[in-house]
């Protein structure tokens, strides 16, 4: 089956299959990374921006919306990055991470008038409506762990409360993530 540059083959792009330049390695795919024993390669710090949430995705004019990524580190040193939300609203966040690591970054944006939104985060890119037409506005407060320090194997309890502060009924699907 023949691939578009961009598709997938087992796991890597187009460009990862690729043969290494000469100077650096034998003329096997990049993905490998095997490279001559005098070249060193330059990694760094390498970011890679995903996972984009939008919630809520349908508000009043008025309501806050929150824009959220994961940024993770997948380089071989500590570096900072700074990511960038674009569309009808524009604003930035750098972070700082050890390699290996990943955290969410969140924008909070508040639409003035009924109209469909568009945002972008590096590359990633969603929308939401705001309306003036009734719509829930459920809210994740008050959150608590009890106990705070426990053993490997005790039990935890995690628990929030759940308001809807619209007019109209409607439903929020709440996620856990533990680290």
């Amino acid at each position: 089956m023949a691939t578009k540059l961009g598709d997938e083959f087992l796991g890597h792009t187009a460009e990862e299959w690729e043969p290494m330049p000469p100077d650096k390695g034998p003329p096997l795919p990049k993905w490998m990374e095997i490279y001559w024993p005098w070249y060193k390669p330059e990694v760094g710090a390498e970011f890679k921006v995903s996972n984009l949430v939008i919630s809520p995705t349908e508000v009043n004019p008025g309501q806050v919306v929150t824009i959220s990524c994961a940024v993770e580190n997948k380089g071989t040193e500590a570096g900072s990055y700074t990511v960038r939300m674009g569309g009808d609203f524009v604003a930035e966040q750098t972070v700082t991470l050890a390699p290996g690591e990943s955290k969410t970054i969140s924008f909070e944006v508040t639409p003035t008038v009924a109209k469909t939104y568009s945002v972008s985060v590096d590359g990633l890119s969603g929308s939401f409506r705001a309306t003036t037409a009734a719509v829930a506005d459920i809210k994740v407060e008050n959150l608590r762990i009890e106990p705070t320090e426990v053993q490997v194997g005790q039990k935890v309890t995690i628990s929030v409360d759940v308001k809807n502060y619209g007019t109209v009924a409607g439903s929020k699907t709440i996620v856990c993530q533990v680290v």
